[in-house]
């Protein structure tokens, strides 16, 4: 097996195992409260993350193992602003140990930093504008790893977002409207 297969290889299969986490993303851009959307994020972080290491995306490994630990923290108690701090903190001290990718491997770290600021949102409808926002970078970052089943569904990930808050208007308008 050359070289090149070898790399070959390895691009399949991050990419097949980045199938079944962009499963779970995308799904979790249809529900609707706050808590389900959190716990489905851990299941696609742990499948993401695993997918990122194959393809040598350690930052977004990192990211994607301090998100877990984030979201079990963030279901169980209120997430204050040192929490939050802390969270931050560990992505940032972590991945400039080990990001090998110059400022593309800073995108999925200020993806997460970002949502992880946002995410005590008590409003669904903002915290799905986040998950857009916050994804872009991630479509950057997974398309320069040749991760490309996760970059289709990271846009995937943002229509479905888009029409979960077109959903969640449209509840909302319905309700005034009856009201």
């Amino acid at each position: 097996v050359t070289h090149g297969d070898y790399i070959m290889n390895l691009i399949l299969i991050g990419n097949i195992v980045a199938l079944a986490g962009a499963a779970v993303m995308v799904a979790s851009g249809f529900i609707k409260n706050r808590k389900n959307v959190l716990i489905a994020q851990c299941g696609q972080f742990a499948i993401m993350g695993v997918s990122n290491l194959i393809l040598g995306g350690v930052t977004g490994m990192i990211s994607n193992v301090v998100s877990i630990l984030r979201n079990i923290i963030c279901l169980k108690r209120e997430f204050t602003i040192p929490l939050k701090i802390f969270f931050i903190a560990i992505q940032l001290i972590l991945s400039a140990r080990v990001n090998t990718m110059g400022l593309i491997g800073w995108f999925p770290i200020i993806a997460a930093c970002v949502f992880t600021w946002f995410l005590d949102t008590k409003s669904d409808l903002f915290l799905k504008f986040i998950i857009i926002v916050t994804m872009l970078p991630w479509c950057v970052y997974d398309f320069v790893l040749y991760n490309y089943v996760s970059f289709a569904f990271d846009v995937f990930t943002i229509i479905s977002n888009t029409i979960g808050i077109i959903m969640l208007l449209r509840d909302r308008w319905g309700a005034k409207k009856e009201g």
